[in-house]
């Protein structure tokens, strides 16, 4: 039989799932699952209602009948919440990443496209998981004034995602400055770096963690081997997960049409998104 694993990732019109075909073991099949609301994470507000909505979309795919459930994003939205109200495997991009990376050497760096003014998100990772005393630093490739191009077709994230010369060039730049810091390994703080992880680790002096490899990983080896999360027997597992979903839904009808569009996808002319590449934007690997 088929083990199912859902794949949560923000609400775009995205139809398949991001996880490469070559790393899904037979016998195994990865949906897309995602959040009703979207939303990014710019401030403290804005992370915690990030948490309600992809803890929503986890708990509906556990609903669902999935047999594991990958938080497709490095800063674990939800993932505490998530595992108290289920009994399959939940595994959240960051923290995988943490483990890989510490396996690898004593310290690590995280390099992020992301700006410093969304240092809070990895903080919180660091913060919450122990191994995170072993990150020496997190540094950061892109600039907040390059987040008002994100509505442009051809942007700093899209240009990553094709691959363009100069936007490998300030990723490795920063990947060195990590290396000068200490770091054995450095984790891509950003799933949507994913694309590029291959070209990133074949031009790297250590070796590069890609959340979404190292995410799907761990969640397939936990199915194989027949683990579910532990959890202290005095404690019942949660009946919040339908409450959740009524707080995404009122939430997703006070958005309505304010909602932003992913800023990890193209905008498209007639105000659709996707994580396709626009025609115009030749790849330069």
């Amino acid at each position: 039989m088929t083990k199912r694993i859902a794949y949560v990732e923000l609400k775009t019109s995205q139809q398949t799932s991001p996880v490469p075909e070559h790393l899904i073991a037979p016998g195994y099949a990865v949906d897309l699952v995602q959040t009703e609301i979207r939303v990014t994470p710019v401030d403290a507000a804005d992370l915690l209602l990030s948490d309600v909505a992809y803890g929503e979309a986890a708990m509906r795919a556990a609903r669902n009948g999935y047999d594991g459930v990958l938080i497709g994003g490095v800063p674990d939205y939800g993932l505490a919440a998530v595992r108290a109200t289920t009994d399959i495997p939940v595994v959240g991009s960051g923290e995988a990443s943490l483990l890989v990376a510490a396996a690898l050497g004593e310290k690590f760096s995280i390099v992020t496209i992301w700006p410093e003014t969304m240092d809070f998100v990895y903080d919180r990772l660091l913060r919450d998981n122990p191994i995170g005393r072993q990150c020496i630093s997190v540094r950061y490739v892109s600039t907040h004034a390059e987040q008002s191009t994100l509505a442009e077709d051809d942007n700093f994230l899209t240009q990553m995602k094709a691959g363009r010369e100069h936007m490998i060039e300030r990723i490795l730049a920063e990947i060195e400055l990590a290396v000068k810091d200490g770091a054995k390994s450095v984790i891509l703080g950003c799933n949507c770096m994913s694309p590029v992880a291959e070209i990133l680790a074949a031009r790297s002096s250590v070796p590069i963690v890609d959340p979404t490899t190292a995410g799907y990983r761990q969640l397939e080896t936990m199915i194989a081997l027949g683990l579910r999360p532990a959890r202290d027997p005095r404690v019942s597992l949660s009946e919040r997960a339908d409450l959740f979903a009524e707080m995404v839904q009122a939430a997703d009808l006070s958005l309505g049409a304010e909602q932003e569009d992913c800023p990890v996808c193209v905008l498209h002319d007639d105000g659709t998104a996707s994580c396709d590449l626009p025609a115009s934007v030749p790849a330069e690997v």
